[in-house]
């Protein structure tokens, strides 16, 4: 009987050790991360140079909303790449203001791509950004980081 409890085990482990490697052949993902330096061209427009993943983008607000502590922004964002590559993404920034700073936040933005092209053509998925802003200023930096699968 233990013999036949051992074999089964094993082959469900073995069963299982394929379905995982046939699950992770089909799934193709790539890290993406980097910083970028962003300033505003008017009060919903932004562009920034990027390293990294991205070598570029805009944005554009689309929503604004005030909070107790800050601001939520509905954006959507355009990334380029020097790899022939594209991301379209439809974003919400949350600004929180930073104490005893006029007009300075710390900003954390999720990235939802909806549409890839190029190098990054079937890629969907998430990717974060935190850093600061200088709202008066119109000025962004941040570090951005995440994981695209196909």
């Amino acid at each position: 009987m233990l013999k036949k409890i051992m074999t089964i085990t094993l082959s469900t482990a073995t069963l299982a050790a394929i379905t995982f490697n046939a699950y992770a052949a089909d799934s193709q993902c790539m890290p993406i991360g980097g910083t970028g330096l962003g300033n505003a061209i008017d009060e919903t427009h932004f562009v920034a140079v990027l390293n990294g993943a991205f070598t570029a983008a805009n944005a554009k607000v689309v929503n604004q909303e005030k909070t107790e502590n800050g601001l939520i922004l509905d954006m959507e964002h355009n990334f380029l790449s020097d790899k022939d590559g594209s991301l379209k993404t439809k974003d919400r920034a949350i600004l929180t203001a930073v104490s005893g700073k006029d007009q300075a936040y710390m900003i954390e933005i999720t990235y939802n791509v909806v549409e890839s092209q190029g190098a990054y053509a079937g890629y969907k998925g998430k990717f974060n950004s935190f850093g600061l802003m200088k709202l008066k200023e119109g000025k962004v930096v941040v570090r951005y980081s995440g994981e695209l699968c196909k």
